[in-house]
């Protein structure tokens, strides 16, 4: 069951204000289905006073730790109610985002890096390798690559270069890192890099981390109107067993500051890679 909160704040609104000395505070809660999901809607309506958690407790019930409600919600940490968050979703978009935007280039001079440092990733380095030979990894879980690399060898003749060091970073036209970034990455400033949440540090190139696409209808019939549809979907994919969200592609994506479509993203990345060409073969024209 997911539980989603929302408070409604009649408590100013002029002379109705008046009444609502005669009225109580109230909570309505709706129950909606579909599939494998299940959401509890609550709606806290404070005509007077302060607002009940207590109240609000007993309803949010086993679901208090992972509370669906707007950003601009605020939880007391008296409360015990704990706002949900996952990365789940946004990290399996960066990863379907990566594969999308190289087979739309159609290029084969792309320098791809994979920046993964659990390992996590290591099925990704498929796809991957269909587009960058060799593919590069930055990563501690150095004996989970390895074993990927072995298998890639044998199954395709794929080359991953695996390494702790970020120096590879330097020269890549497109940077996938589906964890939070937490440290400098040495990489150029024109550089693409994909990533599933917001980094930590900021980086010598902008980093594209919010994904966008449209919420399927039979899920925004249930979705909560106090509720954004991207957060709504990491509660289903992450909470209510939705995996089918994990194959859809961003139809928007940007990194905070500026909002790319598919194509313009991809023209990014071809721009990225033509400077490059043009810089090599104006150097092997002088020597």
């Amino acid at each position: 069951m997911i539980t989603a909160l929302n408070i409604e704040d009649y408590s100013r609104e002029g002379i109705s204000a008046l009444l609502n000395l005669f009225r109580h505070n109230r909570i309505r809660a709706r129950h909606m289905y579909c599939d494998t999901a299940a959401v509890k809607s609550l709606c806290y309506e404070r005509y007077r006073g302060k607002v009940s958690w207590a109240a609000i407790d007993r309803f949010v019930g086993s679901q208090r730790r992972q509370v669906l409600c707007a950003e601009t919600l605020e939880l007391p940490p008296e409360s015990g109610l704990k706002r949900f968050e996952s990365p789940a979703l946004s990290r399996r978009m960066c990863e379907n985002a990566a594969v999308a935007l190289l087979r739309s280039t159609n290029r084969r001079d792309i320098r791809v890096a994979l920046v993964d440092s659990s390992g996590e990733s290591a099925q990704l380095c498929e796809s991957l390798s269909d587009f960058a030979d060799p593919l590069y990894v930055v990563t501690d879980a150095a004996d989970v690559y390895i074993a990927q690399a072995e298998y890639l060898l044998s199954e395709k003749g794929a080359a991953l270069r695996v390494s702790r060091s970020s120096g590879c970073l330097r020269y890549a036209d497109l940077i996938i890192a589906p964890e939070r970034i937490q440290s400098d990455l040495d990489c150029s400033s024109d550089a693409v890099i994909l990533s599933g949440e917001l980094p930590d540090v900021r980086q010598n190139a902008p980093v594209i981390y919010e994904y966008f696409f449209e919420l399927p209808k039979k899920y925004q019939d249930i979705k909560p109107p106090y509720l954004d549809d991207m957060y709504f979907a990491s509660a289903l994919y992450a909470l209510a067993g939705a995996r089918e969200l994990g194959s859809e592609l961003f139809t928007r994506c940007g990194d905070g500051s500026i909002i790319h479509t598919r194509m313009s993203l991809t023209e990014t990345l071809t721009s990225r890679c033509e400077k490059k060409g043009q810089t090599h073969n104006d150097t092997h024209d002088q020597s």
